[in-house]
């Protein structure tokens, strides 16, 4: 029997899929949608993975105006030929007219005027009509979609179902979680999510048929109590199987259940070995048992267990401990250059969310807020350190690499947010400091205390040292040589005394840090971003950044990634010009050290633009980028948990922003300012909006540090780097949301000013449409689905105003205009666009069009501080 499907399923034509997905509208009497944005992620998802829907393309139209709605569905239907498959999916509001016609509604949709602004149900039903391919399956995911006109062709050799998720005088309903946030579609969610985990095989022959889909969507929309009655209208002879079920484990034998659950860490080992025989029998359950189990013993608090149990599913998937997670993140890990279109996010755990009451963010709180990260639209978390460590500097003095600080959770929550993570495609990647160590490390303590034993050359020491030290000392004062009484010796450090530099031209300390950068990929890790990645070495009248032997080794340990963990990233952090920075990428045609290069001078220069009107700095920075390595990316940033650092600037330009932006002492450091974006910005929303869109379009994958997203502002009064370290203001209840604990326990204070105190700067009051939450929220969703952004050509656009900032990013048939206005005046300027005369630009979140393009300079107007996004297509 699935034999014979199978061959239906690969011969039958191809299998193309469409969703139409509408649910942000410009009527006020049309509330936005959530769920048609999840609904056709998830139907994608789905059906594009090769192992269960085989659908290729699986096309998705977000938001879009009534023509090219119009014009995608006709040419979705009337181009198929007869062996295709088609499956459509339409999620957004359905709306009906005074006879009880129903339309489809498009962003644009005026409900007083339906005819000229939406799409009739009857388009769709003439579309389809027209449709040569004999099997074709619909389904309508909206209000009143039992309004839907039935065919009016009664042709035999067509197979085609329509299937509507509320009857002709019922509304269809988004589902929300225990916080009110939106979730996908109750109907949508249910029919997908049935495909995906073969709960919707009802005959468990190895398929999913439209119908058994569709049973299981309506079982558990009964479950949910809500007035939505689906329907659907199937003329197939037999059924339309639109997808593989996935093999369901089945149960252990006791002996070996009672092993894999025992006490003795001896005996879980042994039910690893005794598991792991499973995976080579040729019955697909019992692999399925087997991996399924395994998978949980991964996350066994013990060490040894947990490490078995990942060297054998490597095996079996034949790599090297790096398949560990594809069960649960199984689209993200397909794609080598998945960085190049992420959008990164930026937490500090002590800050986020505090799970247990002890005034501590920790890991559990973080797994409780992924539903909040997926929603925000974030691909990749950056963790700030979870090493253990005294805390002197915040985390980045580690005493122990293989440890998580117990502040933060265990290794167990660990590896949970890690898998927990990869099921909602997000990854994570962790900061880890190469350069030095916590003077508390064993290996210190054993170096200071044995000069002649293995650990005695970890660190660099000296006997004496003269008034100067023998290299260059940079702008900081902590920097120096500390005498330690017990070694009776000097050692170096870079940063604080308490956090001694590692000795690299120690063979033993090479091998050591490349021992902990194995150790975190082998639990499921994503990455790193190296934090002081280009002071790994000291030579004598150099300042120790850049030197040969720091490339040297990060060439090794880029080497070591890609052999054992292909699909890992490596991120460095180098504070100089695009062209120095550049050397951390390695060989210019090969890309042999970091995948990412942060590129922090580009910074400072964005607020110098804002400030002075002129897009001149930023347009410096960006026209000077060297060409790099096609597997190469940089990193875009607008504020981190340091200082807004000012060193690559001249000391004319770093004076005019500490007058600027830095007006009071404390608002400044040596080399930086050590405020929050939206204080930055004098909390002035366009401007908010500007740099957001500007850190989304600019060449580079964005960075957005937790609490940008809604506004936060900083704590002055803290010292350091604390002052933009605050805890996350989830609501106005106590202490924002953030922990129970007693307020004088919390790791710092929360915000309690008028203007960025957590009862008026909250995630959970920026819930309306129209706050800053979903304006980031939105700019995200327009990047993820356009890759120009990540992997296309920025090429900059001739503007006769200097204040307007112009340039096109491209890739293939994608192209988009970005205009970028950095006066608080209204300007105008005419762009020099004749390369792409007779293009139509369509503003990317509404779907206006413009006027076409001729031969002559382009006029635009931009409001003060505003910008566009417009596509161009051909």
């Amino acid at each position: 029997m699935t034999e014979a499907l199978g061959e239906d399923l690969r011969l039958g034509g191809h299998r193309r899929a469409l969703a139409i997905a509408t649910g942000h509208y410009r009527h006020p009497s049309l509330p936005d949608l959530e769920s048609p944005a999840k609904d056709a992620a998830i139907m994608r998802r789905v059906l594009s993975d090769p192992l269960l829907g085989g659908f290729d393309p699986v096309g998705i139209l977000y938001d879009a105006d009534l023509v090219t709605v119009r014009e995608r569905i006709y040419d979705f239907f009337v181009s198929a030929e007869p062996d295709d498959f088609l499956f459509a999916y339409f999620s957004g509001h359905g709306v009906k007219d005074a006879d009880g016609r129903l339309y489809l509604a498009t962003i644009e949709t005026d409900p007083e005027r339906l005819l000229p602004s939406a799409v009739p149900a009857e388009y769709v039903r003439d579309c389809l009509d027209r449709c040569r391919a004999r099997r074709v399956a619909i389904v309508l995911d909206c209000c009143y979609a039992g309004a839907f006109p039935r065919s009016r062709q009664q042709r035999g050799d067509l197979e085609r179902v329509v299937i509507v998720a509320a009857s002709a005088i019922q509304r269809a309903h988004e589902a929300e979680d225990e916080s009110g946030q939106a979730l996908p579609s109750v109907f949508g969610s249910a029919f997908f999510e049935g495909i995906e985990t073969g709960a919707a095989d009802g005959d468990g022959n190895g398929w999913v048929s439209v119908r058994e889909a569709f049973d299981h969507a309506r079982e558990r929309l009964g479950y949910s109590g809500r007035n939505q009655t689906p329907t659907i209208d199937s003329r197939v002879g037999g059924d339309l199987w639109i997808a593989r079920a996935p093999v369901r484990p089945g149960v252990l034998p006791p002996d070996v259940a009672a092993l894999m659950h025992s006490g003795r860490v001896a005996a879980r080992v042994m039910a690893v070995e005794e598991i792991g025989l499973w995976l080579l029998s040729a019955d697909a359950i019992q692999v399925a048992t087997a991996e399924r189990a395994l998978a949980d013993l991964r996350a066994d608090p013990a060490e040894e267990v947990g490490l078995a149990a990942r060297r054998v599913l490597a095996r079996h998937r034949g790599t090297s401990l790096t398949g560990l997670d594809e069960d649960a993140a199984r689209a993200p890990l397909r794609d080598p250059l998945w960085y190049k279109k992420a959008v990164f996010y930026e937490v500090r755990v002590r800050s986020f969310s505090d799970s247990d009451g002890d005034g501590v963010g920790d890991l559990r709180g973080l797994i409780n807020k992924l539903d909040y990260l997926g929603w925000l639209g974030v691909t990749c978390l950056i963790l700030s350190p979870v090493f253990g460590s005294p805390l002197h500097d915040d985390g980045y003095d580690i005493s122990d690499f293989l440890a998580i600080n117990p502040d933060l959770g265990t290794r167990q929550d660990f590896v949970e947010l890690i898998d927990a993570a990869h099921r909602k495609d997000i990854r994570v990647v962790l900061d880890l400091v190469l350069n030095h160590t916590s003077d508390q490390h064993e290996w210190f303590r054993r170096s200071r205390a044995d000069p002649a034993g293995p650990y005695g050359g970890f660190y660099v020491w000296r006997d004496a040292v003269e008034a100067e030290a023998p290299y260059t000392r940079g702008s900081g004062d902590t920097q120096g040589w500390t005498y330690d009484p017990v070694r009776r010796a000097y050692y170096w450090h870079r940063f604080h005394a308490a956090e001694p530099d590692l000795n690299f031209d120690e063979p033993a300390v090479q091998e050591a840090m490349l021992d902990v950068v194995r150790h975190w990929l082998d639990l499921g890790v994503d990455g790193y971003r190296l934090v002081s990645a280009p002071f790994l070495y000291e030579r004598e009248g150099t300042s120790g950044e850049g030197l040969a032997e720091t490339h040297d080794y990060l060439k090794r340990l880029r080497a070591e990634v890609e052999k054992l963990y292909p699909g890992r990233v490596l991120m460095a952090d180098a504070n100089r010009r695009p062209a120095d920075a550049a050397a951390y990428f390695g060989d210019p045609v090969t890309g042999d050290e970091c995948h990412m290069v942060l590129y922090t001078s580009l910074i400072p220069r964005i607020f110098l633009a804002i400030r002075r009107e002129n897009h001149q700095p930023v347009s410096d920075v960006l026209t000077r980028l060297p060409a790099i390595a096609p597997s190469c990316q940089w990193g875009v940033f607008l504020r981190n948990s340091e200082e807004l650092s000012l060193a690559s600037l001249d000391e004319r330009e770093r004076a005019y922003l500490f007058r600027e932006y830095a007006t009071a002492p404390r608002m400044r450091t040596e080399t930086g300012i050590r405020r929050r974006l939206a204080p930055l910005a004098d909390n002035e929303r366009s401007l908010l909006e500007l740099c957001t869109a500007l850190m989304m379009s600019l060449p580079g994958s964005p960075m957005l540090y937790y609490g940008d997203e809604i506004g936060m502002g900083d704590n002055l009064m803290l010292r350091g780097g604390e002052s933009v370290r605050t805890p996350m203001q989830w609501s106005p209840d106590r202490n924002a949301g953030f922990s129970h604990s007693e307020p004088d326990r919390l790791v710092l204070p929360v915000l309690m000013d008028s203007v960025y105190g957590y009862q008026a700067t909250n995630v959970e009051a920026q819930r309306r449409s129209r706050s800053l939450l979903h304006f980031t929220r939105r700019v995200i969703e327009l990047r993820r689905h356009n890759p120009a952004f990540g992997v296309g050509r920025f090429e900059e656009v001739a503007s006769t105003n200097p204040a307007v900032f112009a340039y096109i990013r491209s890739h293939q048939a994608d192209q988009v205009l970005c205009v970028v206005n950095f006066s608080r005046f209204a300007q105008s300027a005419r762009l020099d666009l004749a390369g792409y005369a007779n293009r139509t630009p369509v503003e990317a979140f509404g779907g206006s069009r413009f006027l076409p393009i001729g031969h002559e300079p382009y006029p635009l107007n931009l409001a003060g501080h505003g910008f566009y996004w417009l596509n161009l297509p051909a």
